[in-house]
């Protein structure tokens, strides 16, 4: 949303409906599908950015009542619309006349007027056709006129203090919202955007008055405590929700999940995240943002893409992405993930906010649809919706009997754990043992991730650990169908107990204590391929909620050490180059990088094991890689210095499968990784420490050399 403009008008519109692009039939399941009736029934709100200007225009209004049942305005609910361009101050009695809400600690002898007129009109067009209406934005660093902060409500002056500012603060956000649900259309408002892009506010009137806080700012707690105290009044908690509204959230996950326990800490006032998702076919990868909005999910915040546009250089290669993106968002979505909402961030190419022939919709003219439109839809066919819910297992009895349905047990030991109906094993997906990870079927390749310990714990209760290190876990510990299967860190909570119930022909089904053995692991829509996904459901003893335990063994499998002592050249998954020092150099502080292969000392790293599950490098100069001041921070430097034993200079060889690794950092506990930054490829581009996503640009191939 930074640097927006307003949307030009559009001066004509044909609304048609086509099918055939490039000659090509495009893969929808049926000719009258829109975005309205797949992705509007089954998250609740799709929609899209708009002004009052288009929403005067029959055409536009067609066809938006045809793909969309919810619209956010672009900047006409911003805070320099309503306050103006400069202030025209009342009375304070003046504002309480027209239904202002004054605080009692408000000492300002005057009052700045809000102009509410677009957002009246806009409301009741919106009440009178049915349309839902996200309200953006109360708090915001941009377009929010520098005099609101300042003494007297003038430019001319400073800034004034935390308590003045506060009471203005609830002064803006209790009248707009007061304003909008006393109105007889306000109910067409279902959520609003509290606070806006905190995390990119520089020089901002808000810095000026609070200072930089870090991710613990109080000043937005209040402001969603105000908003809340609004809702509140309305009787409207359970209807409307309340969000933080950032651009590339996939970049600072960790600080929005801090601040928003944060803002929750004693009570629930922030519902959760709305994730601007402003992308392009070249960052963020797919996986990279999906990381993000899972470790949202994961965190028990609800998630709305509030902006989404995917800017491209061809428009098969955006539709290629949009259909990979929303393939996994809705496996999210079908697996319990609280998205209710997605907005495409405006109407069509032509007037999109992105210039430049980067054409980041789906429609490229009012009514003519992309590839990307179509492929956005197939995606939503391939997750298994159906009728705005979800198709989840045709559960029949598949004559599978299970009259004899006696809980049983096996010996504590390793297994493999393979589904009847496809075959395939369970599994970690990407063969990655971190908290969180998901859990799926795949074909038996004998890896770390498809190994499973079971512990009896007595009462018909099992745990099953896997080989690399994480227990079996129902997302959340949520009794509810359709709940993710992860791993998770032990922590002998009941989400990671199991039971097994005897389904005859050493077959079982795996019941999860959280749901009092009424629901099992099943995999969803009775899947067979690779990566099916693994989820909790009704236990019926369908042949997909099956599972065979075959004994095995990890004495083939050290997952404290898994690379030998030796000569080695590092080369990274994503830019097919290598773990390198800049210039060939030999001495401290010089930095890491990666390079084409050229065999010089500076690619050259000798692994050795410090026998506590880490290693050092120490590269053919003899310097060891090093973490820059043994910081844990994001974007932390990795450079070369003297060996002198220290934490900074310690990593964890994590195996992923496919002779593919990731270099954990012990300074980070091992939650941070060597990452080339910002997914480079080119000859020098950086290597820095960064959180762990299991992104390509994170993963590294271990080829053994010599010095």
């Amino acid at each position: 949303m930074k640097g927006k403009r307003i949307l030009a008008s559009l001066l004509c519109a044909v609304v048609t409906t086509v099918t055939v692009l490039a000659g090509s039939v495009m893969p929808v399941k049926a000719a009258d599908q829109t975005l309205l009736n797949t992705y509007g029934q089954t998250y609740g709100h799709v929609g899209t950015c708009i002004n009052y200007n288009q929403l005067t225009n029959s055409n536009i209004m067609s066809h938006l009542k045809s793909q969309y049942n919810s619209i956010t305005l672009e900047n006409e609910m911003k805070p320099d619309y309503i306050l103006g361009g400069s202030a025209k101050l009342i009375s304070v009695q003046e504002a309480k006349n027209l239904g202002y809400y004054i605080p009692s600690n408000y000492t300002d002898q005057y009052v700045p007027k809000l102009n509410f007129d677009t957002v009246d009109k806009v409301m009741r067009i919106c009440y009178e056709n049915g349309i839902g209406m996200r309200a953006h934005t109360l708090v915001w660093h941009s377009q929010t006129p520098t005099w609101f902060f300042r003494y007297g409500y003038s430019a001319n002056y400073g800034f004034v203090n935390e308590g003045v500012m506060n009471a203005r603060m609830e002064f803006y956000i209790k009248s707009v919202m007061n304003h909008v649900y006393s109105s007889q259309y306000g109910k067409c408002v279902y959520a609003w955007d509290v606070v806006n892009e905190y995390f990119h506010a520089v020089d901002s009137g808000w810095e000026a008055v609070y200072g930089k806080c870090g991710n613990k700012p109080e000043f937005v707690k209040r402001a969603f405590q105000y908003a809340y105290d609004c809702l509140e009044y309305y009787k409207l908690t359970n209807s409307v929700s309340l969000f933080y509204n950032d651009f590339n959230t996939y970049m600072e996950v960790n600080d929005v999940i801090t601040m928003i326990n944060y803002i929750n800490s004693g009570k629930k006032i922030c519902n959760g995240v709305g994730m601007q998702s402003h992308l392009g076919t070249t960052f963020p990868s797919v996986d990279y943002y999906t990381s993000a909005l899972k470790s949202f999910l994961n965190a028990g915040f609800e998630v709305q893409i509030t902006e989404l546009d995917v800017t491209n250089s061809s428009s098969s290669e955006q539709a290629t992405y949009m259909y990979n993106l929303m393939k996994n968002v809705n496996s999210l979505k079908k697996n319990g993930g609280k998205i209710t909402g997605v907005t495409i961030w405006g109407l069509s190419d032509d007037v999109s906010w992105i210039s430049g022939g980067k054409n980041p919709l789906l429609f490229s003219r009012l009514g003519v649809a992309k590839e990307s439109y179509y492929k956005f839809i197939q995606a939503y066919n391939e997750a298994g919706f159906v009728g705005g819910t979800t198709n989840n297992n045709n559960n029949t009895n598949n004559n599978v009997s299970n009259d004899n349905n006696s809980y049983a047990t096996v010996a504590n030991g390793w297994y493999y754990i393979k589904n009847v109906n496809a075959q395939k094993y369970l599994q970690v997906a990407n063969n990655s043992g971190n908290s969180g990870n998901n859990v799926e079927i795949g074909s038996g390749t004998g890896a770390l991730g498809q190994k499973w310990y079971v512990t009896n714990k007595g009462n018909n209760v099992i745990t099953l650990k896997n080989g690399l290190g994480c227990m079996l876990d129902v997302t959340s510990g949520k009794n509810e169908n359709c709940t993710n299967i992860e791993i998770w860190t032990e922590n002998g909570k009941n989400p990671q107990n199991f039971m097994l119930k005897n389904a005859g022909n050493n077959q079982f089904g795996i019941v999860t204590s959280v749901s009092n053995g009424a629901r099992g692991l099943d995999v969803a829509n009775k899947g067979t391929a690779d990566g099916s996904n693994v989820q909790q459901y009704d236990y019926y003893g369908g042949s997909n909620q099956l599972w065979v335990l075959e004994k095995t063994d990890i004495s083939n499998n050290n997952t404290n050490v898994v690379m030998k002592d030796g000569w080695y050249y590092i080369k990274n998954l994503n830019a097919q180059k290598y773990l390198q020092v800049a210039g060939n150099q030999g001495a401290n502080a010089v930095n890491v990088e990666i390079g084409s292969g050229s065999g010089v000392k500076g690619q050259k790293w000798y692994v050795t094991n410090t026998n506590d599950g880490y290693v050092t490098l120490k590269n053919g100069q003899g310097y060891m890689l090093d973490i820059e001041y043994g910081k844990n921070e994001d974007g932390t430097n990795i450079q070369t210095y003297s060996n002198n034993g220290a934490d900074a200079q310690k990593f964890k060889i994590q195996a992923l499968g496919n002779n593919q690794y990731a270099i954990l950092t012990k300074v980070s506990s091992d939650k941070k990784a060597l990452d080339v930054y910002n997914f480079g490829t080119s000859d020098g581009a950086n290597v820095c420490q960064w959180t762990y996503y299991k992104n390509n640009n994170q993963i590294w191939y271990f080829e053994a050399c010599s010095n």
